[in-house]
C-alpha cells in the first residue's frame, strides 16, 4: 500500500541511469544537461524547474535530460554549498557590503522597529542580497554549464559510436554463420 522510500544513493543511482540511457541527437541531449547543470547551480530555488523549462523550449533542447541533472546537481547537500559561494563570488563581484553579520543585525532590528520600518529594511536589504547571490550563481552557473555541456557531448558520441561498432559486429557474424 505504501511506497518504500529510496535511499539518497539510489535516487541519485536512478536518475543516473535515466540520463545515461537517453537516446537522440547528442547535441541536444548535451544542451539539456547544460541548462539543467546551470540553472541547478544558480541560486533560484523556486524557481528552477521553470526555469529550466523554458530554457530548453527557448534553446531547443531535452527537457528529461535538464530536470534529472538540475535534481542531481542542485540537492540538500550541494545547495548550501552553491549558495555559500555565490554568496561570496557576488560580494567580491559586485562591491556589495553584504556579511553574515549584516544579515543577522538585521534579523535582530526588524525585533524592535514598527511594520513599515521592517517592510522597508527587509525590502532593501533582501534585494542587496538578492543581488549578491544571482551576481555570484550567474559567474558560478556559466563555466558549470559549458563543462557539463562538452563533456555530455563527448560521453554521447563515445556511446553512440560504441553502439553502432556493436550492430555491425553483431551484423558481420550473422553473415559469417550464414
Amino acid at each position: 500500500m505504501f511506497k518504500r522510500a529510496m535511499s539518497p544513493r539510489r535516487q541519485i543511482r536512478y536518475y543516473w541511469l535515466r540520463l545515461v540511457r537517453l537516446r537522440g541527437n547528442p547535441f541536444f541531449i548535451a544542451r539539456g544537461i547544460a541548462i539543467g547543470a546551470f540553472v541547478g547551480v544558480t541560486p533560484t530555488i523556486p524557481f528552477h524547474t521553470i526555469l529550466t523549462i523554458f530554457l530548453c523550449a527557448v534553446c531547443r533542447a531535452n527537457i528529461i535530460a535538464a530536470i534529472v541533472v538540475n535534481w542531481i546537481v542542485s540537492n540538500p547537500v550541494t545547495i548550501p554549498i552553491e549558495y555559500y559561494l555565490s554568496w561570496k563570488l557576488g560580494v567580491l563581484i559586485t562591491g556589495q557590503p553584504v556579511s553574515w553579520e549584516q544579515v543577522q543585525q538585521m534579523l535582530n532590528e526588524l525585533h524592535s522597529v514598527g511594520f513599515v520600518e521592517a517592510v522597508e529594511t527587509v525590502f532593501v536589504k533582501f534585494f542587496q542580497v538578492l543581488y549578491c547571490l544571482l551576481a555570484g550563481g550567474l559567474v558560478l552557473a556559466v563555466p558549470v554549464g559549458l563543462l557539463c555541456y562538452f563533456l555530455a557531448v563527448y560521453f554521447y558520441f563515445y556511446r553512440q559510436k560504441k553502439r553502432q561498432e556493436r550492430f555491425l559486429k553483431s551484423i558481420t557474424s550473422r553473415k559469417e554463420t550464414d
